[in-house]
């Protein structure tokens, strides 16, 4: 008699990683959902990069507070700007580019693609907030801060059709 367990020993597809880290994903699975997977990821995303604003404006409060002209103060300054433009761009981009998908047919690759892209930003956003919560290094948050900004940015590319691309 063979046993299974319940938990598989291989490693998890991004796809599986990414249904684990947002309840309700649905994985782009149906054409009807690609809109609403879309902002459930986007919301994920931006709250991470808020709740990083948050813990990075309360650490450059308590540095003014101590002393309002260390030179710090606009290093975190700089940060929260390319934060906040950042958080903004993810939460304001257009949902699932409806008005491409309803016309336009999103092949598996590319929603592979696009579900990998989500994997990373998700990472890359949490990687931000851990920074910002311990020890942040301004040239890593920077660094973490445009990895986000390229791979959204991409990741938009693929709602859209290949010809406009």
């Amino acid at each position: 008699m063979v046993v299974v367990s319940g938990v598989s020993d291989s490693p998890l597809a991004p796809l599986e990683k990414l249904e684990l880290m947002l309840p309700g994903f649905k994985g782009y699975k149906r054409k009807d959902l690609i809109r609403q997977d879309d902002v459930l990821v986007r919301q994920a995303i931006k709250m991470r990069l808020v709740n990083a604003q948050e813990e990075l404006g309360l650490r450059e409060s308590r540095l003014a507070a101590q002393n309002p002209f260390d030179p710090r103060i606009s290093e975190y300054e700089e940060i929260l700007s390319l934060l906040r433009g950042v958080s903004e761009e993810v939460g304001a981009a257009p949902a699932g580019m409806y008005t491409f998908y309803t016309r336009f047919k999103l092949f598996e690759e590319d929603m592979m693609k696009i579900v990998e892209y989500d994997l990373k930003l998700l990472t890359t956003a949490d990687e931000v907030l851990k920074q910002a919560r311990g020890d942040a290094d301004p040239a890593t948050l920077r660094q973490l801060i445009s990895e986000i900004r390229v791979a959204f940015n991409d990741r938009q590319k693929l709602f859209s059709p290949e010809k406009i691309r």
